[in-house]
């Protein structure tokens, strides 16, 4: 009946899958892949059952070959033979594509990794990284994490474990994975305990959030590993009673002999602790049931010689420390292997530090040479600007000596011409005149305008400022031009209707009061003062 129900749900499977292929693979491969996650011994079992001459193409061959390391590792087969996944590894790079080869090389590690290979391993790992991130494959990045965690987490490279393990942390919160958050709590926390007792507060605050996380996760197997490393935690700070509580739980519930032996050690440790011999001597015996784990079965052998001491049993007490002794040495050679790994990893973080000090040493040299740099272009800068600065104020020095120059000889014209004009020479001949002589000589109104535009040029715009500021009439301009004439107050009342000298005062002071000057001010002297004033408009 079991039969009938995996072959319908396996052409079921296919059929949905195979509208979904991107190649034309052989229909049982795609069948095999279809069925790899829920039904792995079905996968491996089909795979094993397709001949050479079914695959036909290169693609068959690379994809069989793909599927079936998968399968093998899913179903906890040994694979120590690489020739098989290294024609996939090698097709999926020729061709490019970026998701089986991120699989392939994974499954390329996997296979290293069987072979107590880890270098390789972890070459063929990182490999996956890069192109699982690139096809943004979340499911395979937490298999390589928690693949290379363990890796190093095994081979006491601790601080390297615990950065893969936050990765693989923030990837199961991302994609709210909770075995794979629970795994990596579970490890983080196990790291924390082995670097000692600063560390246990982070140790125990990891795994309790892993036991948190686990407790409402429908599967209750995630949690026996979880009870396993609270016993040992809370072991090494002496709570007896939680220690025995998690190890009780850890042995009860347990089904994988590897945590069984475990539950078996901390069990009898506690008893041993609580100065329960039996019970400590009835545990601890049940660990030499096992084939390997000699660390495990030396910590035995010490306890049952510290029981066979108190118990004034010598001989058994001599016993024991001779078979942790033999114990202890199996399990150095078991881990001979790992120096290796453990050799290429230190020499790898060293090539790591050699490579960022060069680097931060070419950061500092390129840094100095652009701050070198800099500064050498602002000296050139600064001597350049106060070059050209110095040349610009040479420059303006010479420019305005010309302009003075230009002004002086402008206003030497304009003196000449004011000087040697007709109407001028007349106005002065008609005041020489007066001296002596009455004279009905004067000016015309042709001359009095072209006495007033020639005071005007003369005096730097004097008369235009007047008429535009304080805006005098005809007959007051007439008078401030004859002010600046230098013509003496008691003839200027001959060239303005007559005017007797008093009534020309009285115009004067009219004028000053316009102006807005001081009491006592003489027309005169303030007609010259602005005039000064206007030279520099």
């Amino acid at each position: 009946m079991k039969r009938t129900k995996t072959i319908i749900f396996s052409f079921f499977a296919f059929f949905l899958l195979a509208c979904s292929a991107r190649h034309d693979y052989n229909w049982q491969l795609v069948l095999a892949d279809s069925l790899m996650q829920l039904q792995p011994d079905s996968t491996l079992f089909i795979l094993q059952n397709i001949s050479n001459q079914e695959l036909a193409t290169r693609a068959d061959s690379a994809y069989y070959a793909l599927l079936m390391t998968q399968a093998k590792d899913q179903n906890c087969v040994l694979q120590t033979d690489d020739s098989l996944i290294r024609i996939a590894a090698y097709y999926y790079d020729a061709i490019g594509d970026i998701i089986l080869q991120a699989k392939a090389h994974y499954y390329y590690g996997c296979v290293w990794r069987d072979k107590n290979n880890y270098p390789k391993a972890i070459v063929e790992y990182r490999k996956a990284r890069t192109f699982a991130e690139e096809a943004k494959d979340v499911n395979l990045l937490s298999c390589i994490y928690s693949n290379v965690g363990h890796l190093y987490y095994s081979q006491e490279l601790d601080e390297e474990a615990d950065s893969i393990y936050k990765l693989a942390e923030q990837l199961a919160v991302q994609q709210q994975d909770t075995t794979g958050l629970v795994y990596a709590l579970l490890q983080r926390g196990m790291i924390n305990l082995k670097k000692g007792e600063p560390q246990y507060v982070e140790a125990e605050r990891l795994l309790q959030k892993a036991l948190f996380v686990a407790e409402h996760f429908s599967d209750s197997s995630i949690k026996l590993p979880v009870y396993g490393s609270l016993g040992d935690l809370y072991n090494k700070i002496s709570d007896r009673e939680r220690t025995l509580f998690y190890a009780r739980l850890s042995y009860l519930s347990e089904e994988d002999t590897i945590n069984c032996y475990r539950a078996f050690l901390l069990l009898g440790d506690t008893y041993f602790m609580n100065a329960q011999y039996d019970s400590a001597e009835i545990y601890l015996q049940k660990i030499f049931s096992a084939e390997k784990y000699y660390d495990t079965k030396a910590d035995a052998c010490m306890r049952l010689s510290k029981i066979a001491r108190i118990r004034g049993d010598m001989e058994g007490a001599v016993k024991m420390w001779a078979e942790q002794l033999a114990y202890l040495d199996s399990a150095e050679q078991n881990h001979q292997g790992y120096e290796i790994f453990r050799s290429a990893i230190s020499q790898e973080r060293k090539n790591c530090e050699l490579n960022k000090e060069f680097y931060e040493n070419i950061i500092i040299v390129l840094v100095l040479a652009f701050l070198i740099l800099t500064i050498i272009v602002m000296i050139c800068y600064t001597k350049r600007s106060n070059k050209q600065k110095l040349e610009e104020q040479r420059w303006k020095e010479k420019l305005q000596l010309e302009i003075s120059l230009l002004a002086c000889k402008k206003q030497a014209l304009i003196k000449g011409s004011y000087e040697n004009s007709v109407v001028y020479s007349k106005l002065k001949k008609i005041a020489r005149d007066l001296i002596r002589v009455e004279t009905k000589e004067n000016l015309t109104l042709e001359e009095w305008e072209q006495l007033v535009k020639l005071t005007d040029a003369k005096w730097n715009g004097i008369i235009t400022y007047l008429n535009a500021v304080y805006i005098l009439s005809a007959e007051e301009i007439q008078i401030c031009c004859l002010y600046l004439a230098d013509v003496p107050v008691k003839h200027i009342g001959h060239f303005i209707r007559g005017y007797a000298r008093s009534t020309v005062q009285l115009k004067a002071r009219e004028i000053l009061a316009k102006m807005g000057a001081s009491s006592g001010s003489l027309l005169k002297d303030v007609l010259f003062s602005l005039s000064e004033e206007l030279k520099g408009y």
